[in-house]
């Protein structure tokens, strides 16, 4: 008997939440139970969408026919979701993007023009932090990253950027500050000269220039930021979060919060984090002195099969055989 397909759409108010459920007679309730677990769970708001897969989070800003800028409401609406995203115990990573083909043009002008510059840099205080979040941020670069599109790519933790990417401080034009730490955190990512270069000129840039700067972790092709982002995000998944969320907010401290309040808080978290990360590295210590990992292997790390995107960056070895007769006709 063939699989049949329900979608059940509940509305509530602000968003939509959308859960797919596969029925099959011929299936186990242990299967139709694991499937549970994988279906993509979505919140639609207004201005952006909000899935989850496993212990990954997007969150995806959608204002198109602007190139994804960020009017109030926008700010507002991701800073629900980035904090919610700090609240969830299940969610380890969350990944920016912009639908369309841009991730962020900035703020809108016509409503900076109508409400005011530092009504905006109000909506937007939440990305002043330093880190943006505790746990792993990863910005998915395509199309234009602009302004304060470009200072929120800064202020995730990776960048996984298109080749084609427009990225630049392109608010010099009208006299647009970096109001969100983008000058400190440009300046900690790429040294102080090419920092000044592009913050004074306001010049544009390339995906390419960017990977030549060292704003790119991945450098990728048009259409692929957010596989790729999401493939990388598996990777950190699959690592102990306390040892990994400690040398994130030592990284950070040392280059943005030098003897501040927020390197305080961070040092506090991360003594807090210090009991459970030497629990990890007990049990990784087991997993090295069963075979898992030697050799400087980042696949196998855990006793399940390998996925496709780890069979990705695996390496095979092959070993060669001569039949005894090659050899004679060799000898």
């Amino acid at each position: 008997m063939k699989s049949l397909l329900k979608k059940c759409v509940l509305f509530n108010n602000t968003f939509a939440r959308i859960n797919t459920v596969r029925l099959a007679s011929s299936k186990s309730d242990v299967q139709k139970k694991e499937e549970a677990k994988n279906v993509e769970d979505i919140k639609v708001k207004t201005n952006i969408v909000v899935e989850k897969f496993g212990a990954i989070t997007t969150l995806n800003i959608d204002r198109q026919n602007t190139r994804n800028s960020l009017d109030e409401a926008t700010l507002r609406e991701m800073t629900e979701a980035i904090n919610a995203f700090d609240k969830d115990a299940e969610a380890k990573v969350l990944v920016f993007n912009g639908e369309g083909g841009s991730f962020c043009s900035g703020f809108d002008l016509d409503e900076v023009e109508e409400k005011g510059y530092n009504t905006l840099i109000d909506a937007a205080a939440r990305f002043r932090h330093r880190p943006l979040c505790v746990k792993p941020t990863i910005a998915a670069v395509s199309g234009y990253a602009v302004g304060e599109g470009f200072e929120l790519a800064l202020a995730c933790d990776l960048r996984v950027i298109e080749d084609t990417a427009i990225i630049g401080c392109l608010g010099r034009r009208f006299g647009a500050p970096q109001s969100l730490y983008g000058a400190r955190r440009l300046t900690s990512l790429i040294g102080l000269s090419r920092a000044l270069d592009l913050l004074m000129t306001g010049r544009p840039i390339s995906g390419t220039d960017a990977n030549i700067m060292g704003l790119a972790h991945k450098l990728t092709t048009t259409g692929t930021a957010l596989g790729e982002s999401i493939k990388l995000a598996k990777s950190l998944v699959k690592f102990p979060q306390n040892a990994l969320i400690m040398d994130k907010l030592a990284a950070v401290n040392s280059q943005l919060n030098p003897n501040s309040e927020e390197s305080m808080r961070d040092e506090a978290i991360m003594n807090s984090l210090l009991g459970s990360a030497l629990e990890d590295l007990k049990q990784g210590i087991k997993k090295f002195q069963g075979g898992i990992g030697k050799h400087g292997k980042f696949y196998k790390l855990s006793e399940v099969p390998l996925k496709d995107w780890e069979l990705e960056e695996s390496l095979e070895e092959t070993t060669i055989k001569l039949d005894d007769e090659n050899k004679d006709k060799k000898a």
